[in-house]
């Protein structure tokens, strides 16, 4: 390693340790549950206020006491900090909560408050790095929650739940754009000509594979327009989601086969023709931490066809999914069920390529 290298490391390391905030911990004060969960709250707490790289955090020696926002701010000056950390964990029936006051020291003033109903103890370093985000980004515990970090606490039965890697079959709707209002279909063996539909309706079957930041789409439809037209299109798209949050962007892109089928508005006859399909876009999938969520994306699509040149065109679609497999799931449906759709879809694929 280069001279000009570990430099350059201490540097980054120096200048992240100065830009980190000092913050006294305080333990949790006690309002009828064990003193064990009081300890483990607050290991918990310093762990995940420590992987922010945000913050300092300076403990009190044990059995020492600090539960208000003037407590904590003389005892904070005494050890130099500028932030103070405090709450309790309270008992209520057969419920617990946990309440916390992210305070600045030198105003003595609360600039964060927020409380939780506790969740099980498994799900403890869950709600402490949640809280550690909150303090650290300036939002409330609700603000803070993520597909894959949602506490039992916060499930809403046929509502609301921790979203896990699940897969889906749904429907989704949409429209075809294409560039020109009329284009040109000409046949290498012959010199009639057929124009295409300016703009198609489509409505598809879609199953869907998702975890916290990809999304698998394969989807078969019907898309319909002028003349007749009645095309038949299977797409697999493969996307990347971009966010954390509950409304997330993705981007992605695939390939499809499509079969073109029409009338010819001169003669009459019904006419075909296939094609190889590629797409790239943008989407935003919303509500990522409930039992359904929203799916809208829009694809530039570009067809190689065997007869008519290259077709191209943007399509958008938008979908209502809700999990079907898992746990989880509000409309229960089979391995196997998904696996022969998945497989009809794939066959069909391969029919239309097959009979082109």
């Amino acid at each position: 390693m280069s001279k000009l290298t570990i430099i350059a490391l201490i540097v980054a390391v120096i200048s992240i340790g100065a830009a980190q905030t000092k913050i006294l911990l305080c333990d949790f004060e006690n309002r009828g549950v064990d003193s064990t969960l009081i300890r483990t709250t607050t290991q918990l707490l310093k762990d995940a206020l420590n992987a922010t790289y945000k913050f300092t955090v300076m403990e009190l020696p044990p059995e020492t006491k600090c539960y208000s926002v003037v407590d904590a701010s003389n005892l904070a000056k005494k050890f130099g900090v500028t932030k103070a950390l405090i709450g309790n964990i309270m008992r209520i029936g057969s419920k617990m909560f946990h309440s916390y006051q992210y305070i600045d020291v030198n105003s003595a003033t609360v600039e964060l408050a927020d409380k939780i109903e506790t969740p099980p103890l498994e799900e403890f370093p869950i709600m402490c790095d949640r809280i550690a985000t909150s303090i650290s980004e300036k939002k409330t515990y609700k603000e803070t929650v993520e597909p894959e970090k949602v506490i039992q606490t916060e499930v809403e039965p046929g509502i609301k739940h921790p979203r896990k890697p699940y897969a889906s079959i749904f429907l989704t709707a949409g429209y075809l754009f294409h560039p020109f209002s009329e284009t040109p279909r000409q046949y290498r063996s012959g010199s009639s000509t057929s124009v295409l539909a300016k703009n198609l309706v489509n409505l598809n079957c879609a199953v869907s594979f998702e975890t916290e930041q990809l999304l698998t789409l394969m989807q078969i439809g019907l898309m319909r327009g002028l003349y007749e037209e009645r095309d038949l299109a299977f797409d697999l798209l493969l996307n990347y989601v971009i966010g954390k949050g509950d409304f997330a962007p993705f981007t992605g892109a695939g390939i499809g086969i499509t079969r073109y089928t029409w009338d010819d508005p001169i003669t009459g006859y019904e006419m075909k023709d296939d094609a190889l399909s590629l797409s790239a876009g943008i989407g935003m999938v919303g509500l990522r931490t409930y039992y359904f969520r929203l799916l809208t994306a829009a694809y530039f699509n570009y067809s190689f066809t065997g007869k008519m040149g290259g077709i191209s065109g943007l399509k958008v679609i938008f979908g209502v999914t809700s999990p079907s497999l898992g746990p989880d799931a509000t409309v229960k449906i089979s391995p196997g069920l998904v696996g022969g759709m998945v497989g009809g879809i794939f066959l069909t694929g391969l029919v239309i390529a097959l009979t082109s």
